[in-house]
């Protein structure tokens, strides 16, 4: 590589004159744009200095990601695309001649520390693409090395080593984060940090202390913790600058952004910032420190071992290790070679002969391919056992299946096949299956019992099997006009389409990837995925002339012609090519790795635990995320949302919403899915939770348990900041942040319609936004090219800024409604203040040095607040200024920005738009001496100045009433229900945007009926069941009615009891009586001389127990053992007290009304009229 040395001059840090010392000591920058590696000639402590600056720029262009150094030997490491390179008699000043070599190729074009084990002279590297951590001897050929991890690695980016304690720790930055400790061997894994991480980039320890320092990307954190894990904290969150280069050099952590093109320094112990250096133009992304002077001695374990490949000192003693492709023997000491192929990578055949292509091909390592000839056969399909280094193919000339040992070389024949295409193998069930094209099925044969089967029969032209082996998931490709991709199993079940015809062009090369649990397919010359139920289709890469494409890990690669095209997932189109063989027809992935079962782990669905899944010795086990807790399954997480007296927060830099218990400060993470969000609100009134989003610029509404999540206003070019609810009408208040002042305002939105009024522009990103309805005033803080607080009615009028000098960045703002004071955060000044709400009698309540104050609320006696380095909501005595003891410090909290807080205090609300919303007809605005009522945007007030131009009123409904309101769109109503009319459901009816009732009027109340079924008989035809209306009864054959009418009542039912309206007649029945032991049979007929008689006996009757005569009224008892009323029942049976329940109507029963039926009257008609005036 050619060298070109500048020397740059002088880097100005914070203005102060000054030298370093010449001496062979300071931190090496690697520099993007231009690709430089620049030197400052002394390793900074604090501010106030001139740091000389040298700057080697490289030729090539490209890229230095890592850096790492053998300062014994004057070596520097750089990791510089696919590889790494060794610079050798490396001067800080860089006045010497270098040289410069590769000391590894085939490492992946992506970001991942290298790491220099300085006691035993071995190099490692993350390599995130291939998903592995690898290690050579440094210094040596560029032939072998070990991949020491591997397995459960999803993007292993960050690493660093304790080569005294033979330790490693790395990070794997899937979808759970998470940091782990190894031996330098690799084994003895354990993770050790696993909550609150994102994108961990870089690693650095204090060896001396057993410190681990690491900068989260994501989060804009410098974060440390013991070896084992313990003591986590965070020492510094910085301002939306993301970390790519750190390194613990003597009690203090070296650090540059290149996004911010920033050099710094911080004090480990206090987290305090001790010197920064901006760049103009370059872009730092590394760094490293180099230090020839300090005299450092160490013991190497390894040197007497006598390892034959490479060895490493770990926590037991100096270990052996192989290259690839050998193992260690029995001595463990030297190295055998397992077979002709000697590494993982990639089977390609022709029709005789299988050729391996390195692993390392994907990142263009070009060498020798081992191949192996079976010169007796025709290959027509084949797939591999990694793990057993055997591959199996189909022999076509041969019409066998067949085995190939790849360590002896020797062939057996397993089955004879007719024909067959796509073979594959199963490595947990231990089975091998292919297309027969001719029979149109699926065949297998099972390798434990040697019997071939048929899965699957009938096909339409099946082509491109592929297998997912964790599930059982056979994938087909099938039809013949339209083609469609079909998923079975081994079971047999019935098959079904995935992915239709409609959604595919001319489909082919079907290929599971066990890494992403997706299907590849070529698309014409497009490589296109899905998950394993069809869902997610997704359009990758386009690979023009491939006749058959697969995944691997982070790349894709395909056959065009005689070559293998290579290129990583994130790229447009192929960016390495192979030479691979004349004519040849498939490739097959060969990695072990691959070919676990790994069911139950967290490789497979992510171990089937709900949140983060941990890998363990043993398999998995599940964690729970930050304020949730695991439940008794072990794999599913939940909390108990708090429904009272809480605080929310939102987590901006893990997209969450958390609530704290005001009593006990616990915390509780609510089930909601969000993404970057600085603003949030909560409707104490309906428990909504309204926040904003700054990367899709909306407002959300959701509720406390995540349901019901919907869009409720897009901000347009401008995102919502803070967000704020007058309690009196729930309108929603917002500072909204465009590019320009011009673009920045305050907004309001009507919750019901929709309607957006701006209230206040040409601001200077404003922030936060509180109210005081009852005084009808609204404030904000602007922290922009001005800074300042600002005060205005809540209609926008009367503008003004009552806090205009000493101010920093006025983040928060609360409002003491007791003792009418305001209160602000200053996140610059790390202060809080107040003042009365015209800005006068400021005060300085208290400080929090390097807090970096955020948000801030009021709840009695105490006050809140957020900052950005506090990983915890502090709780602080609103008068005194004194912290409470509140909440427990919890680093794996991210950015704290805005609080909400619901308590059973009174809500401020003006009392004018509280009622019927001030008679305005879209936006009640409170002001000092009342309300102004206000429209939409681009709209206009009437002359009433109470409606907007153009709304349109609900009409009242005819069958409800709506005695107190104004039925403008979006105002609630409470109504009545005419007479005859009942509430069919709520009681409340909202006129909506259009001048629609909502709910329908129509379905708001019920007519009022009576039921018309009654027992025995029916109502006459024309009866409604209206109230107030009488209906005749006409009784069934041999009953007869005690009532000519019935009357609908407003309760909905009738005036009688219906169940013994119509009674049955007495033709044939035995009455009997036992009292005292004797009976009495009293005979009813329809004559009229039985009846008489009966009149007789009940005439005496009422003359025995002295009652009114002609009428005799029963009630109904309170006791059912000791009444001593005597009552009719059915049939005609005269019934005592001893005798079983009685009649369960409320209603009186009438001796007129109860026998007078039945009678016929020549002069009225066929029933008899009840008996009246008696």
């Amino acid at each position: 590589m050619m060298l070109i040395l500048t020397l740059l001059g002088l880097l100005m840090l914070n203005g102060y004159s000054g030298y370093g010392i010449p001496g062979n000591k300071g931190l090496i920058l690697g520099i993007w744009n231009p690709a430089s590696l620049a030197t400052i000639t002394e390793i900074p402590k604090s501010r106030g200095r001139h740091f000389n600056n040298v700057s080697t720029t490289l030729k090539s262009g490209n890229l230095i990601t890592s850096i790492a150094s053998d300062p014994q030997k004057k070596v520097v490491f750089l990791s510089i695309k696919d590889s790494i390179y060794t610079m050798k008699n490396f001067s800080i000043w860089q006045n010497t001649s270098t040289s410069v070599s590769v000391e590894h190729k085939g490492k992946s074009n992506a970001i991942g520390q290298i790491a220099f084990d300085y006691v035993s002279k071995n190099l490692y590297w993350c390599d995130s693409l291939l998903k592995w951590i690898a290690m050579k001897p440094a210094y040596t050929n560029d032939t072998i090395h070990n991949v020491v991890v591997d397995e459960n690695l999803k993007q292993p980016e960050g690493l660093t080593l304790d080569p005294e304690d033979g330790l490693m720790f790395f990070s794997d930055n899937a979808a759970n984060s998470r940091i782990e400790k190894a031996s330098m061997d690799g084994k003895n894994r354990s993770v050790i940090v696993h909550t609150g991480l994102i994108r961990v980039l870089v690693l650095s320890v204090d060896t001396g202390n057993n410190v681990l320092y690491w900068a989260d990307y994501a989060r804009h954190t410098l974060e440390a913790c013991n070896y084992d894990g313990l003591r986590r904290r965070v020492l510094q969150r910085l301002n939306q600058v993301s970390v790519t280069g750190l390194q613990y050099y003597q009690n203090m952590l070296h650090a540059v952004s290149a996004g911010a093109k920033t050099v710094f320094g911080i004090d480990t112990t206090s987290g305090s910032s001790l010197y920064s250096l901006k760049l103009e133009s370059a872009k730092p992304f590394a760094v490293h420190v180099y230090d020839e002077e300090t005299p450092k001695h160490y013991l190497d374990p390894c040197s007497s071992r006598g390892c034959q490949h490479m060895c490493v000192n770990t926590p037991t003693g100096p270990t052996c290790l192989c290259a690839e492709g050998s193992r260690l023997s029995t001595d463990s000491l030297t190295c055998t070679e397992s077979s002709w192929i000697n590494e993982d990578g990639f089977v390609v055949n022709n029709a005789t002969t299988f050729f391996l292509f390195s692993v390392l091909s994907v990142n263009g390592r070009r060498g020798q391919i081992p191949y192996l000839s079976v010169s007796s056969s025709f290959i027509e399909t084949f797939a591999v056992d990694a793990n057993l280094h055997v591959i199996y193919y189909i022999d076509s000339k041969n019409r066998a299946l067949k085995e190939l040992n790849i360590v002896n070389k020797q062939i057996r024949k397993l089955a004879s096949v007719s024909s067959a295409r796509d073979l594959i193998f199963d490595w947990i069930s231990n089975l091998l299956g292919w297309i027969e094209p001719h029979q149109s099925s699926i065949r297998t044969f099972s390798l434990n019992s040697r019997t071939i089967s048929t899965i699957y029969s009938g096909l339409q032209r099946p082509v491109s099997l592929t297998l997912d082996a964790h599930n059982g998931y056979l994938f087909w490709i099938s039809g013949s006009s339209g083609k469609s991709i079909m998923r079975g199993t081994w079971n047999r079940d019935t098959p079904k389409i995935i992915v239709s015809s409609a959604n595919m062009g001319n489909p082919s090369s079907l290929h599971y990837d066990v890494t992403s649990s997706r299907i590849y397919w070529l698309d014409g010359t497009i490589i296109k995925s899905c998950m394993v139920n069809g869902s997610d289709i997704k359009s990758h890469i386009i690979a023009v002339g491939a006749t058959q494409a697969f995944a691997y890990k982070d790349f894709f690669g395909w056959i065009f012609g005689n070559k293998l095209h290579f290129a990583r997932k994130s790229a447009l189109t192929k960016e390495v090519d192979v030479n691979a063989v004349e004519n040849a027809k498939e490739v097959t992935v060969y990695d072990s790795s691959l070919q676990q079962d790994r069911r139950g782990s967290c490789y497979v669905l992510n171990g089937g635990c709900e949140d983060i899944c941990i890998p363990t010795r043993s398999g998995r086990k599940c964690e729970c995320d930050l304020g949730l807790q695991l439940q008794s399954d072990l794999k599913t997480c939940d909390s108990s949302v708090f429904s009272t007296n809480f605080i929310l927060v939102a987590d901006y830099s893990h997209g969450r919403i958390l609530q704290i218990d005001i009593s006990t400060g616990n915390l509780v993470k609510l089930p909601i899915s969000i993404r970057t969000v600085p603003g949030i609100a909560f409707d104490k009134t309906t428990t909504e939770i309204f926040y904003s989003d700054t990367t899709t610029k909306t407002i959300m509404s959701t509720s406390l348990h995540g349901q019901n999540t919907t869009l409720f206003y897009t901000t347009g070019f401008a995102y919502a900041d803070r967000l704020a609810i007058d309690d009196s009408t729930g309108i929603i208040y917002y500072t909204a942040v465009g590019p320009t002042p011009s673009q920045s305002y305050i907004g309001v939105v009507h919750r019901k319609i929709s309607l957006h009024k701006t209230l206040l522009s040409n601001l200077h990103r404003p922030r936060e936004i509180v109210l005081y309805p009852s005084k009808g005033f609204l404030y904000w803080t602007e922290f922009g090219n001005i800074t300042e607080i600002g005060r205005a009615y809540m209609d926008g009028t009367s503008k003004i800024y009552i806090a205009t000098t000493d101010l920093g960045w006025p983040n928060g703002l609360a409002i003491d409604y007791t003792s009418e004071r305001l209160y602000w955060t200053d996140g610059l000044k790390n202060r809080i203040e107040y003042s009365d709400l015209n800005g006068g009698n400021r005060r300085v309540l208290t400080t929090d040095n390097e807090a970096h104050l955020m948000n801030i609320v009021i709840h009695e006696h105490y006050l809140y607040y957020t900052a950005w380095n506090r990983q915890r909501i502090t709780k602080m005595d609103k008068e005194t200024g004194s912290k409470v003891t509140f909440m427990s410090n919890h680093p794996e909290l991210g950015r704290l920005d805005s609080l909400a807080i619901y308590a059973d205090d009174m809500n401020d609300v003006s009392t004018t738009c509280l009622r019927k919303n001030g008679n305005c007809s879209t936006f009640c605005f409170p002001t000092p001496f009342g309300r102004t009522c206000g429209c939409q945007d681009n709209v206009d007030l009437q002359s009433d100045q109470t409606t907007c131009q153009g709304v349109s009123r609900c009409i009242t409904p005819q069958n409800v009433e709506l005695p107190d309101c104004v039925p403008y769109p979006g105002q609630t109503c409470e109504f009545k229900c005419k007479p005859g009319y009942r509430f069919a459901n709520s009681k409340y009816v909202t006129c909506d945007a259009f001048g629609r009732w909502v709910p329908s009027v129509s379905s708001l109340c019920i007519e009022i009926t009576c039921p018309l079924e009654i027992s025995n008989g029916n109502l006459s035809a024309s009866c409604g069941g209206r109230v107030g209306e009488q209906c005749g009864v006409l009784c069934a054959k041999n009953f007869v009615s005690v009532s000519l009418q019935l009357v609908c009542t407003n309760s909905g039912s009738w005036n009688r009891e219906t169940r013994n309206i119509c009674v049955q007649t007495a033709q044939n029945t035995t009455a009997q009586q036992k009292n005292d032991g004797v009976q009495t049979y009293i005979y009813i007929g329809s004559s009229i001389a039985g009846a008489t008689a009966i009149v007789i006996v009940i005439v005496a009757v009422a003359c025995c127990i002295k009652r009114k005569p002609y009428r005799y009224v029963y009630k109904r008892s309170s006791a059912t053992d000791d009444n001593s009323y005597l009552t009719f029942r059915n049939g005609g049976y005269l019934t005592g007290s001893n005798m079983p329940e009685r009649p369960v109507s409320d209603q009186y029963v009438t001796i007129d009304d109860t026998f007078a039926s039945g009678y016929e009257d020549p002069v009225k008609g066929t029933y008899l009229n009840p008996i009246s005036g008696v």
